[in-house]
C-alpha cells in the first residue's frame, strides 16, 4: 500500500465524507444528517444522528458520545484507527491520481472477533473510591436541578467522584489514534445493577462550576473537531450489559411500589413529586428491557412527553409487559409536551414562588 500523510489524507477527505461511507458499505440511514437512528454499536431508538459537522464526517450518540468521519466506520465495523486510514485512503486513491469521481463501493472485510474482557472489578474499584453524595459536587448539582437534599441523601447508588479523568481520542503523532486525558473532573457516578444487585456498568455525568457557587454539566469542546463533548458517559462491563439494568435509586415501598424512569434526574423527580421510590433505566431502550425486582408488585412508569413518543411507546411496552406477569402498573406523563418529571417539578417550584 502506498504511504500517506495522515494530515493530507484528512484534508482530501473533508467534505467528501458522506460518499465515502456510502462506498465503505454503511448504511444509509447511518447517514441521514436528519433523523435520529439506533447507534449501530449500543442500540436504543434515537440515541445517533449523523451530523458531518463542517465536513467532518463526525456523528453523535447520546451513549457513545460523538465521532468523525474516521470513527464511524470504526463504530460500524470495529476497525482500529489505523484500518480505517488506510481503507479510506485507498477509497482516495491516495498517492495515485486522484479521481474525480466519487468512490466506488466496496465490502468491507470482516474484522476478527476477540474475546471482549469484563470490565467489572475496575468499575467496582473505581465506584467504591468514590464519596457519598451527600454534600458532594454531585449533590449540589442535583440540589441545582431542583431535587430535595433529603431526597438526594436517600439515593442509593449515585456516589461522587472528586476528580474523574475525561479521555478524548486524538491522533498525537499525525498517525495514530490514542486516549488523552484533557481534564479531570467531579463527576456524578450511578451505579448501573440487575435487580439482584448485580453491577453492570456505571453511568458517569461529569461537571463544571457554575457562576453561582454551585455545579452544572461540564460544557467541554473536542480540541480537534471543536465540537461539543458529551457530559455524561457510560461504560458497561462488557457489549450488552446494561441490557434489563438499572440506576435503582430505590426499592420498592412496603406496597411494593416503585417508579420507573428514564433519566436519573427524571426519576428523582418523579420520587419528589410522588412519594414513591424510583428508579433509572437510562433510555427509552433500557424502560423497553428493564427487569423488575422480585419486591415489586406495582410498576408505576414516568413516562417522557417528548414529540417522537418513543418514550411513551417504551412505557406502554413495559406495562404490556409487567401484566403479563401479573405486575399491576400504570403510566404517568406530563401534560406539556416537551416535558418530563423534572420539567413538571421545577414548573411546580415555580408556581410555588411566585
Amino acid at each position: 500500500m502506498t504511504a500517506f500523510d495522515l494530515s493530507d489524507l484528512k484534508a482530501a477527505a473533508h467534505g467528501r465524507w458522506p460518499d465515502i461511507h456510502a462506498a465503505l458499505s454503511i448504511p444509509a440511514r447511518l447517514l441521514n444528517t436528519r433523523k435520529h437512528q439506533p447507534c449501530p454499536h449500543c442500540g436504543g431508538t434515537d440515541r445517533y444522528r449523523y451530523t458531518d459537522h463542517k465536513g467532518s464526517g463526525g456523528y453523535i450518540c447520546n451513549q457513545c458520545g460523538h465521532g468523525s468521519g474516521f470513527d464511524l466506520p470504526m463504530l460500524v465495523y470495529g476497525w482500529t484507527f489505523p484500518e480505517a486510514a488506510r481503507q479510506v485512503a485507498a477509497l482516495l486513491g491516495m498517492g495515485q491520481r486522484p479521481s474525480e469521481n466519487p468512490p466506488n463501493a466496496r465490502q468491507p472485510e470482516s474484522p476478527e472477533p476477540k474475546p471482549e474482557r469484563d470490565k467489572q472489578p475496575e468499575l467496582i474499584r473505581l465506584f467504591n473510591a468514590a464519596a457519598p453524595i451527600d454534600g458532594t459536587p454531585a449533590a449540589l448539582y442535583l440540589k441545582g436541578r431542583g431535587l430535595s437534599d433529603g431526597l438526594i441523601g436517600q439515593s442509593r447508588d449515585l456516589r461522587c467522584h472528586p476528580s474523574l479523568p475525561y479521555w478524548v481520542t486524538r491522533c498525537t503523532d499525525g498517525h495514530t489514534a490514542a486516549p488523552v486525558c484533557i481534564g479531570q473532573y467531579p463527576a456524578l457516578l450511578a451505579a448501573v445493577k440487575t435487580p439482584c444487585g448485580t453491577l453492570q456498568g456505571l453511568h458517569k455525568t461529569y461537571l463544571q462550576a457554575d457562576r453561582r457557587g454551585g455545579f452544572c454539566k461540564f460544557a467541554g469542546i473536542h480540541p480537534d473537531t471543536g465540537e461539543p463533548l458529551p457530559a455524561k458517559k457510560m461504560t458497561a462491563r462488557y457489549a450488552g450489559a446494561f441490557t434489563g439494568a438499572a440506576v435503582h435509586l430505590g426499592s420498592p415501598d412496603t406496597q411494593g411500589r416503585i417508579i420507573a424512569a428514564e433519566g436519573i434526574e427524571t426519576a428523582l423527580a418523579a420520587w419528589q413529586l410522588f412519594g414513591i421510590p424510583a428508579l433509572a433505566a437510562l433510555s427509552a431502550h433500557g424502560l423497553h428491557a428493564l427487569q423488575w425486582s422480585s419486591e415489586t408488585q406495582t410498576l408505576l412508569i414516568a413516562a417522557d412527553n417528548d414529540h417522537s413518543r418513543t418514550g411513551r411507546k417504551a412505557a406502554e411496552a413495559l406495562t404490556r409487559r409487567a401484566a403479563r406477569a401479573g405486575i399491576g402498573g400504570g403510566i404517568w406523563q406530563s401534560e406539556t409536551a416537551g416535558f418530563d418529571a423534572l420539567n413538571d417539578l421545577n414548573a411546580k417550584q415555580a408556581a410555588k414562588a411566585v
